[in-house]
């Protein structure tokens, strides 16, 4: 190449990286932006300029001595990553974005890419990120990850390992692997499955996959160390978005030993979530399925009456709202609290919250709690 003409090459390129640079802090904070980049088809050239590398990429690594991904810098990489990035804040709370995203198989792009992003981190969190937006509220989204198929692998990708069949199952197995030694990826792929939690077939798929087999295999803090591990808090932030749809719920109550290990969670700090545990109890009690477990684990009943005697009121009102949806229509729940030390504590809670909230309509929480206590009281009083 000439001096000129790579004077020319180098502008260009640099031209090119300022424009995507400016585009992506502009979908960022507009919705116009976004509409007009939806016309032009923005979405769809990302797509293609993706599906491009991927063969690229492919072509390189049957290339004896070049080792594909070996430096960050490579233009290729850097180029696969602002696609991703402009499709991240393009697709961002935009619905109809997503659908194009969507009808232009983006899932199906990102699983043929998947054994790349595996050999580069920073990748691999640009994606993930990606997909945590695809998927935030946007149920046929979640769904495309589930039954998503992969074309051809190069031989420097088939020797780590084919993907599975749907880029769901990927994630799945990325997550198995704990610890992660990039916590940020950790993190990410985390916050990507509670997403998919919520969505009635993923959670098919995670209930086939036995993926959360994994979170009994969790370890305790020991010693004086009174706090959860960040792996152990994205763990049961998942699990809660699970226990939000009876599927999971029942989801839950499958997995032998998981009440008990939630009982013991729920006895540790942690700061950003304290009160996940109660929550995941809190969800599980409104199946009447459930219920019978519930009422047979000691621990958990336990745990929910101790809450009415605690100093946070937040931890008062799930307790008193979990106990009352337990009760609630199961009259062997009833008889058994009924007669036993529960009863005390709710009657002594309720009188307590009668003198410590007066005027309790004029807040909606205060005043949730006390109807809570009260068809407690109801409840256990009633023959």
């Amino acid at each position: 190449m000439t001096l000129p003409l790579c004077s020319s090459f180098i502008r260009t390129y640099i031209l090119k990286r300022v424009a995507a640079n400016a585009l992506l802090s502009l979908l960022a904070v507009s919705r116009r932006a976004q509409k007009h980049a939806l016309k032009a088809n923005l979405i769809g050239n990302c797509m293609e300029q993706m599906k491009h590398i991927n063969a690229q990429l492919n072509l390189d690594s049957l290339r004896p001595g070049k080792a594909a991904l070996k430096k960050k810098e490579d233009g290729i990489i850097k180029e696969l990553s602002i696609a991703m990035q402009l499709l991240r804040n393009c697709l961002y709370q935009n619905e109809e974005c997503k659908e194009a995203a969507l009808e232009a198989h983006l899932v199906p792009v990102l699983h043929s890419l998947w054994p790349w992003l595996l050999m580069d981190d920073s990748l691999m969190q640009t994606a993930l990120q990606l997909l945590c937006v695809y998927t935030a509220n946007f149920p046929n989204g979640c769904s495309s990850l589930c039954w998503s198929s992969y074309g051809q692998y190069s031989v420097q990708a088939t020797h780590r390992g084919a993907p599975s069949s749907s880029l769901m199952l990927c994630i799945l197995k990325l997550a198995s692997q704990m610890p992660l030694e990039n916590t940020t990826v950790q993190q990410m792929v985390f916050m990507f499955l509670s997403n998919l939690a919520l969505s009635h077939d993923c959670k098919g798929v995670i209930q086939k996959s036995n993926f959360l087999q994994n979170f009994l295999s969790l370890t305790l803090p020991k010693g004086g160390n009174k706090h959860l591990s960040n792996l152990t808090i994205l763990w049961l932030k998942l699990l809660l978005n699970i226990s939000f749809g009876e599927d999971g719920q029942q989801m839950i109550l499958r997995l032998d030993g998981c009440l008990d290990l939630l009982t013991e969670m729920s006895k540790y700090k942690h700061k950003s979530s304290p009160y996940i545990p109660l929550l995941i109890f809190h969800n599980i009690c409104f199946n009447p399925a459930n219920k019978p477990k519930i009422l047979a684990n000691e621990k958990v009943i336990t745990v929910l009456a101790g809450c009415l005697e605690s100093e946070n009121q937040n931890a008062q009102r799930i307790g008193a709202a979990a106990l009352w949806a337990l009760i609630y229509n199961y009259q062997k729940a009833k008889t058994t609290l009924k007669n036993s030390p529960i009863k005390r504590r709710v009657d002594e809670a309720y009188c307590l919250a009668k003198k410590t909230f007066p005027k309790s309509e004029e807040n909606l929480l205060n005043a949730y709690y006390l109807k809570c206590l009260e068809n407690l009281v109801q409840l256990l009083n009633s023959s």
